[in-house]
């Protein structure tokens, strides 16, 4: 089993796979490729026909579609299955995604091992940081680079089996093919390194992806993703606070957000109190990074659903020093699609 993407950086190839136990690929050259990626309030699909001469592959498909109840198995499949109908494309192989909860991610530093002795102490090194039975999960990890001492960074995933499972049952049931299993915060990378085609990527930005329930935060230097990790704040915990705070019901608050247009005084205010943890918590990952690796981020790159709110991302501003923008992966697509992108970028190859 061998995960990787062409289109990615050779920087980031070592990071894809990490996750090559999370499913089996069959080598041949694909005519589409499909990114899923199943989300607590939608779900979004890409799909990206073969690479032209350009570098670039053509956006044959997008489409999101709202998920009233996610935990709904049935209806997921329902909804699943009319959506990748309605889109008629060529093959149903998909590359799906997990994040929060389920899956642990750590970069930690480790002796300087070749790939062999680095398989046998991941299970041991990983014991520490995953609150997790190891027999529970699967399992990998890879170099990112050199640290002080002789050592080096290895990035440790850890994916609940439990939900691993029920995603690929969830897909097969609607008729599709399960081709690859991915984490949200490298997909995330995927998407922001590929519209590079290759060139260098340099200075140290963070990549913040708004979800419903949580937010996917990647930070790199260099091309290279140091910090990666799912925060536990997205748009319902925003929405419903800001909409308790105002004394009105959520589904007015989501309706203002929604509109694009300039916030109130009132809601702009109520999103910028509902804004507070989670800026105190990127800020300490901020300064985390900033005593580990040198630098804190130079800029902050947002996408995901409520990227598309000016008002949330004003709300976001007056709490963060860094400079702070709404980021779509390619022409085409907003946002929104972030995860999507990335995952359909997966193609079979060596």
């Amino acid at each position: 089993m061998n995960l990787t993407s062409v289109t990615l950086p050779p920087a980031l190839q070592s990071v894809v796979a990490t996750l090559k136990r999370f499913a089996v690929i069959q080598r041949r050259e694909p005519k589409c490729t499909i990114g899923l990626d199943l989300g607590t309030s939608s779900l979004k699909v890409v799909a990206l026909g073969p690479r032209k001469a350009s570098g670039m592959r053509p956006l044959l498909a997008q489409r999101a579609v709202l998920v009233p109840d996610a935990a709904d198995d049935e209806r997921l499949i329902g909804l699943l299955r009319d959506t990748m109908s309605s889109l008629q494309l060529p093959v149903n192989a998909v590359t799906l995604s997990i994040s929060g909860q389920w899956v642990i991610m750590r970069v930690v530093e480790m002796p300087t091992l070749d790939p062999e002795e680095l398989a046998r102490a991941l299970p041991f090194e990983a014991q520490r940081h995953v609150p997790f039975n190891i027999q529970d999960v699967v399992l990998d990890g890879a170099t990112l680079g050199p640290a002080e001492g002789g050592k080096i960074w290895v990035l440790i995933v850890a994916g609940k089996r439990e939900m691993l499972d029920r995603r690929i049952a969830v897909a097969k049931r609607a008729g599709l093919e399960p081709e690859a299993v991915d984490v949200d915060a490298v997909a995330l990378a995927n998407a922001f390194l590929a519209q590079f085609n290759g060139q260098p990527a340099v200075g140290t930005q963070a990549l913040l992806n708004l979800g419903a329930q949580w937010t996917n935060l990647v930070i790199l230097k260099d091309r290279i993703p140091y910090l990666v990790r799912d925060v536990p704040w997205g748009a319902g915990r925003l929405l419903h606070q800001a909409a308790e705070q105002l004394g009105v019901d959520e589904a007015s608050v989501t309706a203002q957000v929604s509109q694009g247009k300039p916030a109130t005084p009132e809601l702009l205010a109520a999103l910028k109190a509902g804004c507070e943890s989670v800026t105190a918590d990127l800020q300490l990952s901020f300064d985390f990074f900033e005593s580990r690796f040198g630098t804190p981020p130079d800029r902050i790159l947002v996408s995901g659903g409520l990227s598309q709110s000016s008002s949330v991302l004003d709300a976001l501003k007056s709490h963060l020093a860094q400079p702070l923008h709404m980021w779509a992966p390619r022409e085409g697509l907003t946002g929104q699609f972030a995860v999507a992108y990335g995952l359909a970028l997966r193609t079979i190859g060596a």
